[in-house]
C-alpha cells in the first residue's frame, strides 16, 4: 500500500490526474484480502471522486464524496497508515464540502502529507511538486469521457455473445 500511496500523492499533487488516483487506491485496496468500506484509504478514494466531480463543476457529486470522506476517515481507525496530519485532513474536508456546497471556484487541494511520507514521495518521484495552478488538460479533466475504453467494451461484448450462446444451447 505504500507504494500505492506514494504514486497517488505524486498523481494527486503533481499532475492532478483525480481519476487515476482513485484506480490507484481502488486496485491497491482491493488487493487487500480483508478490505472493508470502513477502511481510512476509503476516505482518500472518496476524496478523489470529490475533487473530479468539484472541478467538473459538479458540485452535489463533489459535496456528496466529501461528506462520505469525512464519515470514513472519522470513523477508521487505520488513518495511520496514510502518512497525513488526520486532524488537518479533516478539517480539508469539511472545507472542500463547504466550498462545493456553495459552488465555489475549485483550486488545486494540498494534502497535509506526514513529513516522513512527504520524504518518500520525493524519493521515488523527483519531480514531485504542489502545483499552485490548475491542470486545465482535456483528458486528464474530463477523463471518463476521453479515456480509452476499448478493453472494457470488447470484454462486455464478448461477454454478452457468450451469454447468448449459453441460451441458445
Amino acid at each position: 500500500m505504500e507504494k500505492a500511496l506514494q504514486q497517488f500523492y505524486y498523481q494527486f499533487h503533481t499532475k492532478q490526474h483525480y481519476f487515476l488516483c482513485h484506480d490507484i487506491l481502488e486496485d491497491a485496496w482491493k488487493e487487500n484480502p480483508h478490505f472493508s468500506k470502513k477502511d481510512a484509504v476509503v476516505s482518500l478514494i472518496l476524496l478523489t471522486t470529490g475533487c473530479y466531480h468539484f472541478r467538473r463543476n459538479n458540485f452535489q457529486g463533489a459535496k456528496t464524496s466529501f461528506d462520505r470522506a469525512l464519515n470514513v476517515i472519522q470513523s477508521s481507525h487505520d488513518w495511520q497508515m496514510l502518512g497525513l496530519n488526520i486532524e488537518q485532513y479533516i478539517i480539508l474536508l469539511k472545507h472542500l464540502k463547504q466550498a462545493a456546497k456553495t459552488h465555489q471556484p475549485f483550486l488545486p487541494v494540498h494534502l497535509p502529507l506526514q513529513d516522513e511520507m512527504l520524504h518518500s514521495i520525493q524519493t521515488a518521484f523527483t519531480d514531485f511538486n504542489f502545483r499552485e495552478t490548475l491542470i486545465d488538460d482535456s483528458y486528464i479533466v474530463n477523463h471518463h469521457l476521453e479515456r480509452d475504453r476499448t478493453e472494457v467494451t470488447d470484454a462486455r461484448n464478448k461477454a454478452l455473445i457468450e451469454r447468448r450462446i449459453n441460451r441458445e444451447s
